[in-house]
């Protein structure tokens, strides 16, 4: 194992994956600094969003090394990913564009640590936009 200290925050080595028997990425390689931010970029079809299911564990990994912090994610389930850290969000928007923002949250609601006030710590402007319909929200919203 790669020592910690020296190790990337998330990297890829010689990875190929896809979906069941399908490889769409090959032989990728990718390391991330610990505080770096890159973009990933190319035309529609070309393995972005497969690259970032990758990492997440949403995909079949043909070959290859998925590591966090010099430990490998080859084996770890998709929920201890998550609790690692990672997130993926997607770019479509998952809200009901006809229903307000306070009504498109009451329908994702679960009991547990996410209340009303741990989201607007989060995300402050949505409490001025709760009687505003999902359709009116920009993509960033």
């Amino acid at each position: 194992m790669a020592d910690k200290h020296l190790a990337s925050a998330l990297e890829l080595r010689d990875v190929s994956a896809g979906y069941g028997e399908t490889v769409v990425l090959e032989d990728v390689n990718l390391a991330i600094a610990t505080g770096e931010s890159i973009s990933v970029i190319g035309r529609n079809g070309v393995g972005k969003t497969t690259l970032l299911a990758t990492v997440m564990g949403h995909t079949t990994l043909h070959k290859g090394e998925v590591m966090l912090g010099g430990s490998s994610l080859n084996r770890v389930p998709i929920y201890r990913r998550a609790a690692a850290g990672l997130g993926f969000v997607p770019q479509e928007r998952e809200i009901f564009p006809s229903l307000t923002v306070r009504e498109n949250l009451d329908v994702g609601a679960r009991p547990g640590e996410w209340t009303d006030e741990r989201l607007f710590e989060l995300f402050p402007n949505l409490r001025e936009r709760l009687s505003n319909k999902g359709n009116q929200l920009s993509g960033g919203e």
